[in-house]
């Protein structure tokens, strides 16, 4: 895979917390995840930007692959008309 030097998108700390909650499909995993954000947000200052989306993916692979489904469609945008 070459490597295009572009930047990922900017995420906040809600947003992937959101990610997570959505892709947690018990209270138990809902609460691991959100120990080990709660965690990972704590260390941030300490990591360098490649260790802490190591931290992150790591978060993604405690949930079971049976979780594997489609993300949720994008909301829209408030306030947009619908123009059909």
């Amino acid at each position: 895979m070459p490597h295009s030097g572009s930047h990922l998108p900017s995420i906040t700390w809600g947003e992937l917390e959101a990610i997570f909650e959505d892709l947690a499909t018990t209270t138990e995993e809902q609460e691991a995840a959100q120990k080990l954000l709660d965690l990972t947000r704590i260390l941030q200052p300490y990591l360098s930007p490649l260790d802490l989306m190591r931290e992150i993916l790591c978060i993604a692979l405690v949930l079971p692959s049976g979780n594997d489904r489609p993300p949720r469609p994008p909301a829209p945008p408030s306030g947009s008309a619908n123009w059909r």
